[in-house]
């Protein structure tokens, strides 16, 4: 009897705490409903839209249950938390401060409960609705960036265009499969960047992170250029600045390949005593593995690599750690306006760096220097896909260029256009000139007389030595009418910086990425395009491509390289000042 008594009473206590544990899934999903209803204060989207998430399921909690938060609502916290793009201002963008006050805040015992529970669940579909939508689609003001791209344009005369991809997926959806799958890390990496080696690039800053907090590179004082076999003693400052970014592996050890090193300071009489006691120190001394330091910084930053201390490397080398972190957060950002998919196989150009890769299922097939758009005429920034390669092309010259470039030298010199081999058509009608008219006629009577009259006429340069797109070109149509091209002018990839044309890419290697691309397509024959190419008489021919290529035109001045090295370069369209004004 006494044994039935005590089986009563756990089956009693059992049943009375299972009944409590649904009365609060009861209560938080009834509060919820009147939170809706009457006073809930949304935080970030407003409360018709989190109707909406929740009207579709009943009302049901999301994020909590019997138990409390669930671990994928704990997941969200800690993802916005870490973040690496909106990680310093996370809190002000998401409010995450309040909502984990509010978390921590929750007490089983309190009268409320059910209540705030109900409030953190409301809290925390408002994160995730935002912080998917970010992630999906960046979270700079995008209406203003381009709005000031406009202003640039009519304050400078700068047109610059940049087509920043959407995801376009919608929040309630990727919420219903985080739900369902209760797997929230697995939903966010489907919309999330893809760039190659962005993880690399997040570590990268997490290692400029680690040297902020322990005081950040140290300043290196202002001094003349120095090169191999000098002596100074802000040399052992630089050593340790080198240290810092893993350029210099270790320090000098004294009476080590010093001996024979022939010192290139020549100090007067006085100064004999300073130098030798400078000298008896090989951390004063400019050696050969701190001219392969400054090389390897060099490269690094896209500055002339010849191992000299200059200016210009001492102005970088003094570029607070800080700063670093911050252009790296708005490369991040940045790659979150690109496509998810960049293809099997794709051509990849990142401006600032003025480098075109091939790449192939995350293999580079191919890697070259290229010339991009000038300040004033910028390499405008989107994806599309490569679809025909034009062999000895004519160059139809834009009406801009005519007007403020050919005509000048016409002016000049009358038979111009006669030497360079460009002639007059009438009309823009059509993919190519249809009728060829009298030069001098119709510049003597027309266009001279009125310069508003080229809107009229086409200037053409067939495809001779003197035609700038050189021997072929690579065409992905599109209503920037920029596209890949040869050129004439080889001795500019010698710069180091090369922003040298009107918008379109030059190749240094054009044959390369040519017979690349027959390779693998067989519409595009390399014996007979190199017969084309070598018979001057034979005039433009164009070739369809089997398969469309994925061409993506990319603007990072921070990344990891694909031998895992960050790489930082110039803004070179202030691109990066104007982002930084619209984030967060």
């Amino acid at each position: 009897m006494l044994k039935l008594k005590f089986v009563v009473f756990v089956l009693a206590l059992t049943c009375s705490l299972f009944g409590s544990v649904n009365n609060i899934e009861h209560e938080t999903k009834k509060n919820i409903k009147l939170l809706l209803d009457t006073n809930y204060e949304f935080l970030l989207i407003n409360k018709f839209n989190l109707i909406d998430y929740y009207s579709a399921n009943s009302y049901k909690p999301l994020w909590t249950d019997n138990n409390g938060i669930k671990n994928i609502g704990l997941d969200l916290l800690e993802k916005i938390k870490n973040d690496p793009v909106y990680k310093p201002n996370s809190s002000k963008i998401f409010r995450l401060n309040e909502v984990i006050s509010t978390v921590n805040s929750l007490n089983k015992s309190d009268i409320n409960y059910s209540q705030n529970l109900a409030r953190v669940d409301l809290m925390l579909t408002e994160l995730f609705d935002r912080y998917a939508t970010y992630i999906s689609n960046g979270s700079a003001k995008w209406n203003i960036f381009e709005e000031k791209l406009v202003e640039q344009e009519k304050e400078k005369e700068i047109k610059a265009h940049w087509d920043k991809f959407s995801l376009n997926k919608n929040p309630k959806i990727l919420l219903k499969k985080v739900i369902s799958t209760n797997d929230l890390n697995s939903v966010l990496k489907e919309i999330d960047f893809n760039y190659p080696n962005a993880e690399k690039l997040i570590a990268a800053m997490s290692e400029l992170e680690k040297i902020a907090s322990n005081g950040g590179y140290i300043k290196i004082p202002e001094f003349k250029p120095l090169k191999i076999g000098d002596v100074s003693d802000v040399l052992p400052i630089v050593r340790k600045r080198l240290l810092q970014s893993n350029d210099l592996t270790a320090n000098c050890q004294n009476g080590n390949s010093n001996q024979n090193l022939v010192l290139n300071n020549n100090y007067p009489p006085e100064e004999i005593e300073v130098f030798e006691k400078l000298k008896k120190n090989c951390e004063n001394i400019f050696d050969e593995d701190l001219k392969n330091a400054v090389v390897s910084f060099q490269k690094k930053h896209g500055l002339n690599s010849e191992g000299i201390l200059g200016i210009q490397t001492q102005r970088f080398l003094n570029i607070p750690v800080e700063r670093k972190i911050s252009i790296i957060r708005l490369n991040l950002e940045r790659m979150r306006w690109l496509p998810r998919d960049l293809g099997e196989k794709y051509l990849l150009v990142n401006i600032p760096e003025y480098r075109l890769r091939m790449y192939e299922h995350n293999d580079i097939k191919l890697n070259m220097a290229v010339i991009v758009g000038d300040v004033k005429f910028p390499t405008p920034i989107f994806s599309d896909k490569m679809s025909y390669v034009v062999l000895n092309p004519s160059w139809n010259i834009p009406g801009s260029i005519a007007k403020n470039e050919i005509i000048p030298k016409l002016l000049k010199d009358p038979k111009y256009l006669q030497t360079k081999g460009i002639d007059i058509y009438a009309g823009w009608n059509g993919a190519a000139p249809t009728e060829k008219v009298d030069s001098k006629e119709v510049l003597d009577s027309a266009i001279l007389q009125n310069v508003d009259n080229l809107t009229n006429f086409r200037f053409s340069q067939t495809s001779n030595k003197e035609n700038p797109l050189g021997k072929m070109k690579f065409m992905f149509p599109n209503k920037h009418s920029v596209y890949i091209h040869d050129t004439p002018v080889k001795h500019l990839f010698g710069q180091v910086r090369r922003a040298f044309s009107h918008g379109c890419i030059r190749l240094s290697k054009p044959d390369e990425l040519l017979s690349t691309i027959a390779s693998e397509d067989k519409n595009l024959n390399i014996d007979k395009a190199h017969e084309i190419l070598a018979n001057e008489a034979i005039s433009e021919r164009t070739i369809s491509l089997e398969k469309k290529i994925p061409i993506h035109i990319v603007y990072l001045t921070s990344w990891v390289d694909e031998n895992d090295v960050l790489q930082f370069r110039e803004d070179i369209y202030n691109f990066d000042k104007m982002q930084k004004e619209l984030l967060f």
